[in-house]
């Protein structure tokens, strides 16, 4: 590990452990609990959630990175959908829609989000949620989802969210290495490996969930070893850590257009299995602008999430 990293190591180590001892309380996920995701106020039909500005969640350049800040904005959304339905009830993502201001992810990441209502006449009725993520106070990007409420797998414990606990202010004290569970294991294993590669180039949260894209004809691929960092409350790729593989592929495959301007993601099946497979395809590229569609499948080949992004130069 670069002696460079060797001051953040031990931040970083320490802050996986205790995702990992809050990750042992149902009710919710591990990237949420790895990111200091918190919710200082929540109303009847809004909110605003908060996110660490912390060595975990950072690009090499100090930028809070994309698949960070879209774990934000999705679990932002759909707590406002969370807002009207039973305590501790599943959720799936439907659709996210992000409209990026310009404003650089740096800083401490802000959002707000309010419940906009239900989609009527369809078989199955789909909350309306929209909000805005602020960084550094800036309005960095603005943001709709729509979310159904799904029965929860077999033999899943879905307790209610951290904000809907009693003891929601309880303090937790990180595990020690000593005393991890067998499917902690993995987690810490796959948190020590990422700061042993994490250099000048790509972060440690790149290398921790795997998300190194590599260039492909007109665009970009990027397979990512699934593991429980990657998870949900039902043992699925989180739903904003889809859209954040996507959009960091998506990135990748315009390089002439650096700057995420909007994306667009459907859902179409969960990410779970061995790995997921990512491909960035241009389908546009202009002096100012770009378009990049990607899709996420499972490794048997089933499709995951469709996404249109645009980018500008």
């Amino acid at each position: 590990m670069p002696e460079t990293l060797a001051p953040d190591a031990a931040a970083i180590r320490r802050q996986v452990l205790l995702a990992l001892a809050a990750n042992r309380t149902p009710g919710f996920h591990f990237p949420g609990h790895l990111l200091g995701c918190a919710w200082p106020r929540i109303g009847e039909d809004e909110l605003e959630q908060t996110m660490l500005d912390g060595p975990v969640s950072r690009n090499v350049d100090g930028s809070t990175s994309l698949a960070a800040f879209c774990v934000l904005l999705d679990t932002t959304l759909a707590t406002a959908s969370r807002l009207r339905i039973e305590r501790g009830a599943r959720q799936a993502t439907v659709h996210l829609h992000a409209q990026f201001t310009g404003a650089p992810l740096r800083g401490e990441l802000t959002a707000r989000a309010r419940m906009g209502g239900y989609t009527i006449g369809a078989a199955a009725r789909e909350s309306l949620t929209s909000g805005t993520v602020y960084a550094g106070g800036v309005a960095a990007c603005h943001a709709s989802g729509t979310f159904v409420v799904l029965p929860p797998p077999p033999g899943v414990n879905l307790a209610p969210l951290p904000w809907q606990r009693d003891d929601r202010g309880a303090p937790i004290a990180p595990l020690q290495s000593r005393d991890l569970e067998p499917d902690e294991k993995p987690v810490m294993a796959a948190c020590n490996s990422a700061l042993r590669r994490a250099d000048h180039q790509r972060a440690f949260i790149e290398h921790f969930w795997r998300i190194l894209p590599v260039a492909a004809d007109a665009g970009a691929r990027c397979t990512v070893r699934l593991g429980p960092q990657h998870a949900n409350r039902v043992r699925h790729v989180q739903g904003g850590l889809l859209l954040g593989l996507a959009a960091i592929t998506a990135l990748a495959a315009a390089p002439r257009h650096a700057r995420l301007s909007a994306i667009a993601a459907w859902y179409i099946s969960p990410g779970e299995g061995r790995a997921l497979k990512i491909r960035s395809k241009r389908f546009h590229e202009g002096r100012s602008f770009a378009a990049v569609r990607t899709e996420i499948r499972n490794a048997d080949g089933s499709r995951v999430l469709e996404v249109v992004s645009h980018h500008a130069a």
